[in-house]
C-alpha cells in the first residue's frame, strides 16, 4: 500500500498529540468527585441526633414573655439585606427564597460550585468528622482553584457530639490543614473557624483549647479570616435535651442548665453575641469580622413558641444585630458593629420546624417568613 508523504504524517501525529493534550487538559479542569468514603450529608449526621422532648408544657406557658413585644423599626430592611441570610436545609432553590425574603446570603452545610458574584452569596462549608473531612481534600482544592473569592467555613458545630463532634487539638490540627490548602489553591478565599453551638464558658473553653493546641502545635497564631458562632440558648447536660457536653470534655463538666421556655430568651441571645465578642476581643481577634451562622428557636410551640411568638423574637434579634456597637470590643472596620453577618435557621427544616421560613408544600412564607 502506497504511503502518504512524509510531511502528512508529520501533521497527522501533531494533531494527535495536540488532541491528548486537549484531551488531558478536559480532564483536568474536571473536579475530583465529591462523594468518597467520608462524605455525608446533613440529615445523616442528626439523624441519631435526640428531638427536643415535648413534656407537660410550664405554667404560664403562652403569656408574652418569649420577646419584647414593641418591635421598633429603627432600621432599614434594604439596609440589613446584605448582611441577613438563612440556612437553607432543602434542595429548593436558594435565588428564589432569597429573593422573596430579601436575604443578601445562604448556606446549606455544603461546598458547591458557586462564584463569589453570584447571588445570593452562598458560604462553602467543609464538614468534619472524626479523622474525616467531606469532601476530600482533593476536591476541596479543585473548587477553591475554580471558584475564587468565596468563604469557607471549617466545620459545623465542631463541639457537638451530635454533629461534627471533633475534640478541640484535633480540630487545631485539621483546620490549619485545610486554611493552607485552600489559600494555596485560592488566596483570595476567607476562612472562618466553624461555629460552636452557643458562645457559653463551656464552649468558649472550647475554643481555648483549640487556639492553645494550635499555638503549641504549629508555633504562631491561629490565622482567622472570620469568626463564626451559633446563636442557641440549649442546656448543658450529658444525657438531657440540648447541646450536651462538649466533644473532649468530662460528662461532669459543668455547663449552662438552661430550661425550655429559655430556648427564645432576647436577653440571654444578646448576652451570648457579646460575650463571644469579648472574648474575641481578649485573644487578640476584635479586628476580625463575626458571623451567627446559625440561630433561631427549636422548642416545640407546646412550650409558648407560637408563630407569633417567634416572629416577634425573629424581629427582635435582627433589630439588635443591625444596631449593636461596642467601641471597645466591635469589628472597627463595620463601625464597630458586634455581628457582620447573620443567618436564621432556617428556611425550612423538618426536624425543628418551628422558626421555619417557609412551607414548601404551600410553596409560600410562613408568618415567620413574612
Amino acid at each position: 500500500m502506497k504511503r502518504p508523504p512524509l510531511f502528512i504524517t508529520l501533521l497527522g501525529v501533531a494533531f494527535l498529540i495536540l488532541l491528548g493534550v486537549g484531551l488531558a487538559s478536559d480532564i483536568r479542569s474536571m473536579p475530583p468527585p465529591l462523594d468518597t468514603t467520608c462524605q455525608f450529608e446533613e440529615a445523616e449526621v442528626r439523624k441519631e441526633q435526640p428531638s427536643f422532648p415535648v413534656d407537660a408544657p410550664p405554667s404560664g406557658s403562652g403569656d408574652k414573655t418569649f420577646g419584647r413585644q414593641e418591635s421598633p423599626a429603627t432600621f432599614e430592611w434594604d439596609q440589613l439585606s446584605p448582611r441577613a441570610g438563612f440556612g437553607l436545609t432543602s434542595s429548593r432553590d436558594a435565588e428564589t427564597w432569597a429573593r422573596r425574603l430579601g436575604a443578601g446570603w445562604y448556606l446549606d452545610w455544603r461546598v458547591g460550585r458557586r462564584y463569589l458574584a453570584q447571588r445570593p452569596e452562598h458560604w462553602q462549608m467543609v464538614r468534619l468528622a472524626r479523622g474525616c473531612v467531606a469532601p476530600s481534600k482533593e476536591a476541596i482544592r479543585w473548587l477553591a482553584a475554580h471558584y475564587p473569592g468565596n468563604v469557607w467555613v471549617i466545620g459545623n458545630e465542631p463541639d457537638n457530639v451530635w454533629q461534627d463532634n471533633v475534640v478541640p487539638e484535633e480540630y487545631a490540627q485539621v483546620y490549619h490543614d485545610l486554611y493552607y490548602l485552600i489559600k494555596d489553591a485560592d488566596p483570595t478565599a476567607s476562612i472562618a473557624v466553624g461555629g460552636v453551638t452557643q458562645a457559653t464558658p463551656l464552649r468558649l473553653a472550647y475554643l481555648d483549647r483549640v487556639l492553645t493546641a494550635y499555638q503549641a502545635l504549629y508555633d504562631e497564631t491561629m490565622p482567622v479570616d472570620w469568626w463564626t458562632v451559633h446563636g442557641f440558648v440549649l442546656r448543658e447536660e450529658a444525657g438531657d435535651w440540648g447541646a450536651g457536653i462538649p466533644a473532649g470534655f468530662l460528662a461532669t463538666d459543668s455547663g449552662k442548665l438552661y430550661q425550655k421556655v429559655e430556648n427564645g430568651s432576647v436577653d440571654i441571645f444578646e448576652e451570648h453575641v457579646i460575650a463571644f465578642r469579648t472574648w474575641m476581643a481578649d485573644r487578640g481577634y476584635q479586628d476580625k469580622p463575626l458571623a451567627i451562622t446559625e440561630f433561631g428557636i427549636l422548642i416545640d410551640p407546646i412550650y409558648g413558641f407560637t408563630p407569633e411568638v417567634v416572629a416577634v423574637y425573629l424581629w427582635d434579634t435582627f433589630t439588635w444585630l443591625g444596631e449593636a456597637r461596642d467601641d471597645q470590643i466591635g469589628y472597627p472596620e463595620d463601625d464597630h458593629r458586634l455581628v457582620q453577618r447573620w443567618a436564621w435557621f432556617s428556611l425550612y427544616d423538618p426536624l425543628y420546624p418551628t422558626s421555619n421560613l417557609a412551607n414548601l408544600k404551600a410553596d409560600a412564607l410562613t408568618e415567620i417568613g413574612q
